[in-house]
């Protein structure tokens, strides 16, 4: 610990029925190299042995600094078990982790210092390793990365004109998961900044907040995370049709209007509304772009009366319909100067 007693970094990890794997998990944080760090385990109400596989890692940890914290009810989601971690933890810095992955020996090491050495809010890594349950030889292991672009090959402080930010990050220049990320915690605190409480979308809206806000943003060419693909999980969750578009379609409510009313909280986007709206377009592009597959599933009047269904519910409707509307006139301004024929 250092010497206010308070460690370097808070690792919070959100946890539900992941007793095959949570065990390899803390196995990788005990192997760290730099040890300046406390775990906060949040368990979503696990109906499997997951909280007795953390407790039996208590002695391991030593102290204090393992905690395991129990909700009283499933969210069906890792958003809410990071806010209720974030509110335990203490550390400078924030790494948020998944129960069933892993991490490199000397992640921590080499992310504390850059973020040190840069005054970081925000550590950015561009790539990570994918693997699944049946992988014998992680060294055999490629880096993948959903982020377009060139990749960094030093750490490299971010520019601070956010509109050129968002503008990347309406290009996918940015890899959204939260887990690649070591994050300032009063950077946090300052900007009033929390997982959005929305399935789905809630990695993503987080690091557009973070991009939005952060004065020494960097990104890194270190590959830290093992990110495991396993069936059973919430990302890799078969759903069929009808389920899986009113899963989409709330989080495409509750989403943009969690994200409005951020951005609105901020006096930049409400006075740049080009930013502004290349950031909920980033945000509607990700959310419709998983309808694709599925409406060929449906006829007009069905699917129409699923969005019908979901749209009633909304708290606020007015900014969503005011954006698909402007949305469907730039398409149709765009396919008639394309196809001026159309017209003719």
């Amino acid at each position: 610990m250092n010497e206010k007693n308070l460690p370097a970094i808070s690792v919070i990890i959100p946890m539900y029925n992941v007793e095959k794997y949570v065990g390899e998990c803390l196995d990788s944080l005990l192997n760290q190299t730099f040890q300046d760090f406390e775990v906060i385990v949040v368990d979503d109400k696990s109906t499997d042995n997951s909280p007795e596989v953390v407790e039996s890692y208590r002695e391991k940890f030593g102290g204090n600094r393992l905690k395991l914290i129990r909700s009283k009810k499933n969210s069906g989601g890792c958003a809410v078990p990071r806010n209720i971690g974030f509110g335990y933890a203490t550390g400078k810095y924030i790494f948020f982790f998944d129960a069933d992955d892993l991490i490199t020996k000397t992640a921590f090491e080499e992310l504390y210092k850059i973020a040190e050495d840069f005054s970081a809010d925000v550590v950015h890594c561009e790539q990570r390793f994918d693997f699944r349950d049946n992988t014998k030889d992680f060294s055999s292991l490629k880096p993948k990365t959903f982020q377009r672009g060139k990749l960094v090959t030093e750490p490299t402080l971010e520019t601070d004109d956010i509109a050129k930010r968002i503008l990347d990050f309406h290009e996918v220049r940015y890899l959204w998961y939260a887990w690649s990320k070591l994050i300032r915690r009063e950077f946090l605190i300052e900007n009033k900044i929390e997982t959005p409480e929305v399935t789905n979308v809630e990695d993503m809206l987080f690091c557009c907040y973070l991009v939005a806000c952060a004065k020494n943003y960097v990104r890194v060419p270190n590959i830290v995370n093992y990110y495991r693909r396993r069936e059973g999980s919430i990302t890799f969750e078969r759903m069929e049709a009808e389920k899986h578009t009113r899963h989409w379609l709330k989080a495409l409510i509750g989403g943009f209007e969690h994200a409005e009313k951020f951005l609105d909280g901020r006096e930049f986007f409400r006075e740049n509304k080009i930013a502004k709206f290349l950031a909920l377009d980033s945000f509607i592009n990700y959310c419709t772009n998983y309808f694709k597959d599925i409406y060929l599933n449906y006829s007009p009047v069905e699917f129409d009366s699923v969005i019908r269904e979901e749209f009633a519910q909304a708290k606020n409707p007015v900014g969503l319909h005011a954006f698909i509307f402007a949305m469907m006139n730039v398409y149709r301004q765009t396919i008639l100067r394309l196809h001026p024929e159309a017209i003719s």
